[in-house]
């Protein structure tokens, strides 16, 4: 039984036994999701959840503002509101986003209940790790069906850390696990609308509640991933392959997170750093046409063709192309408006950039051709889908990236959070005093 694998392997972890490669890349992901959540405050799907659903009273936060509400509302508002622009990490074994369902669950859950920061930190290991050996189990073709996975298998990953938490026995985790698979949801076909972010806030909450019910003695169905009309074989192939299962068992798929350096979704970002790598010839006088290689199931992911919104344009792997060849700045998520993209200029490169499949190609690698106007053409080649072994740079790369996000909003406090994160461990309890700084 999967569940009872899982809980074997990472239900009593201790935080001295995770290699310190993996806690680090784990405070990266924390780092970059919160400078992704505090970004997106004033989004408007943040302000419609906020109000709908945060005035329930409760002590815990609403991250990138003063307000506080139950650990259940914090848990979906944090967790849309950190997907709302689209920039928060993603893992290549998993195949989605794994922070965004995980953290504000288990992150939540910590308030309530007074964790220290090094429980905290195990926890979220312990989600990511869970949520990626299922994403690599259930395979491709569950995405390729239609299904998002960042919150199918996010509501796993939250239910896991939080069931550590709560410390959970073996038989009260195979009910929480049950009841979590009865809850997986979320369809590609919503992807540039409010409702994709709303996935992973809805697989936070969600998991967080079948966590808390298994420990008041709520039943289900332990099996419920992989036995005959279970979620294996209603959105997938139907069969556990074992022998993969055991081969992810000794890694730690935590380190084989991805991060994202520019505002969209990532399957257009290797599209856009091809690219940029050509530098100034190509550009907008030179451009005759541009011709983008990828594999076809990106159609499916970032294929619109012509976006009206600049949240339509996040999934549009033409629209990225222009943008970047304007010279937007694609990390910075403004350049993502509605009005840039009706730029008629943008519109004018956008209709010069054609889309070609080629199944031979990864969906993070990307081969463009850059044909100019006097007859020459450039050729680039990129795959975003290694991950950092220089986990300093990184570190450097995603500061960089956290200030710029924060700093507008929090101004002289940005650093007091920075630091507050990448110590937590050291916490010795985490509460709403925890981040007052914000």
């Amino acid at each position: 039984m999967i569940a009872t694998k899982l809980w074997h392997q990472l239900g009593t972890l201790k935080y001295e036994d995770i290699p310190v490669s993996t806690r680090t890349v784990a405070k990266q992901c924390l780092l970059d999701w919160t400078a992704c959540v505090v970004a997106a405050t004033d989004e408007p799907l943040a302000k419609i959840l906020r109000d709908e659903f945060g005035s329930a009273e409760g002590a815990c936060s609403l991250i990138g503002t003063n307000e506080t509400t139950t650990a259940q509302a914090a848990a979906m508002i944090n967790g849309a509101t950190g997907h709302a622009l689209d920039f928060d990490d993603t893992n290549i074994v998993m195949g989605g986003h794994p922070s965004v369902p995980v953290v504000p669950a288990v992150w939540a859950m910590s308030e309530e209940m007074g964790a220290t920061g090094e429980q905290l930190l195990t926890a979220m290991i312990v989600g990511l790790e869970v949520e990626c050996r299922l994403g690599k189990l259930i395979g491709g073709q569950h995405y390729a069906r239609g299904w998002h996975v960042t919150s199918t298998m996010g509501v796993f990953g939250a239910c896991a850390g939080v069931s550590y938490l709560l410390k959970l026995s073996e038989e009260e985790f195979g009910h929480a696990f049950g009841l979590a698979a009865s809850q997986a949801s979320g369809l590609k076909a919503n992807f540039g609308t409010m409702t994709k972010p709303f996935h992973a806030g809805h697989a936070a909450e969600r998991g967080l509640i079948s966590a808390r019910l298994a420990k008041r003695g709520f039943t289900s169905n332990a099996e419920a991933f992989e036995c005959n009309q279970g979620l294996m074989s209603a959105a997938s192939e139907g069969a556990i392959n074992e022998e993969q299962y055991d081969e992810l068992a000794t890694q730690w798929l935590t380190e084989h997170t991805l991060f994202k350096y520019n505002a969209a979704c990532y399957l257009t970002h290797a599209s856009i750093e091809a690219l940029k790598l050509m530098g100034e010839g190509a550009s907008e006088e030179s451009c005759a046409s541009i011709e983008l290689q990828v594999h076809p199931s990106l159609l499916d992911v970032c294929g619109i063709e012509n976006p009206e919104t600049g949240l339509e344009a996040k999934f549009s792997l033409r629209a990225n192309a222009a943008l970047t060849v304007l010279g937007f700045d694609t990390t910075d998520p403004a350049t993502y408006s509605d009005a840039n993209i009706k730029n008629e200029k943008v519109q004018l490169i956008l209709q010069k950039v054609r889309v070609k499949t080629d199944k031979l190609f990864k969906n993070t690698q990307s081969k463009v051709i850059f044909h100019r106007g006097d007859g020459k053409m450039l050729e680039q080649f990129f795959d975003t889908g290694i991950p950092a072994t220089d986990l300093v740079g990184q570190q450097q790369k995603l500061e960089a990236k956290f200030h710029h996000l924060v700093s507008p909003k929090l101004k002289n406090k940005t650093e007091k959070l920075r630091q507050f994160i990448m110590e937590l461990e050291s916490a010795e309890t985490i509460s709403i005093q925890s981040l007052a700084c914000v």
